[in-house]
């Protein structure tokens, strides 16, 4: 049998959430405002030179490799199993 609890957290993530996702106030199409594209803003010259020092300094920043598919799978793994265990439990 499915407790209490997890059947309010499934419903309201099954019925409630997507309500809420288009929820926001709508405005008419003449007060829009437009976003218009602008320059990205430069680095400080401080900040440039000081990450310039840094990579110099520290020989391992030229073979670092983020998001690992092993650390994103461990990640998204414990994630799906958190997420069964809630709705068991």
């Amino acid at each position: 049998m499915i407790r209490p609890a997890s059947l309010g957290l499934l419903l309201a993530l099954a019925f409630v959430a997507p309500g809420a996702a288009f929820a926001g106030p709508e405005r008419d199409v003449a007060t829009r405002a437009v976003a218009a594209p602008g320059a990205p803003v430069p680095a400080a010259a401080t900040d440039v030179s000081s990450y310039a020092q840094r990579e110099q300094h520290d020989t391992q920043v030229a073979s670092y490799e983020g998001g690992s598919v092993v650390m994103v799978g461990f990640s998204g793994g414990a994630l799906v199993a958190l997420l069964l265990i809630l709705l068991l439990i």
